[in-house]
């Protein structure tokens, strides 16, 4: 996996780049909580809340059809951290926001997500890949989503 350029993320529609300048506004925002999972894991994933009122959830699709998506946290390459939990966040910063993409998934190639202090990132996933991250901001009255997309991929050197 890798990230994605912000120029990659934004060929992919004349809106990706509204839509991504509306996630920039998680920037600086302080994670203060995550909401409890029952341990049977009848209920959603957890939901973060930032100091401002600033949501994020998981969806499994970006028409919001339920399914099964889960917050992962990886390093910076995509490396999953086993003993980091989201909870683990609460106090921590918002520093960047962004997509990996999966060249081995047909399906769902791209993975949102919202890094913290420039070491974590809190991905969406699905047992297919990717999901989506629905982004609420009450008090703009405003929300949009980390959405699917197939990138169009620069060449690497």
């Amino acid at each position: 996996m890798r990230r994605l350029t912000r120029k990659e993320i934004e060929s992919d529609g004349s809106a990706m780049p509204r839509i991504m300048n509306f996630h920039d506004q998680l920037i600086g925002s302080r994670l203060v909580q995550v909401t409890r999972r029952r341990s049977d894991y009848t209920q959603p994933p957890p939901i973060l809340i930032f100091a401002d009122g600033t949501t994020l959830a998981t969806q499994y699709d970006d028409e919001g059809n339920p399914g099964d998506t889960e917050w992962q946290i990886t390093d910076r390459e995509g490396y999953m951290y086993h003993s980091v939990q989201v909870q683990d966040l609460v106090r921590h910063s918002v520093t960047g926001v962004g997509y990996f993409v999966d060249l081995h998934n047909d399906d769902r190639k791209v993975i949102p997500y919202v890094e913290i202090e420039n070491v974590f990132l809190v991905c969406c996933m699905t047992p297919h890949g990717g999901g989506v991250i629905l982004h609420h901001r009450p008090g703009n009255d405003a929300w949009d989503l980390f959405c699917q997309f197939t990138p169009k991929l620069e060449l690497q050197p």
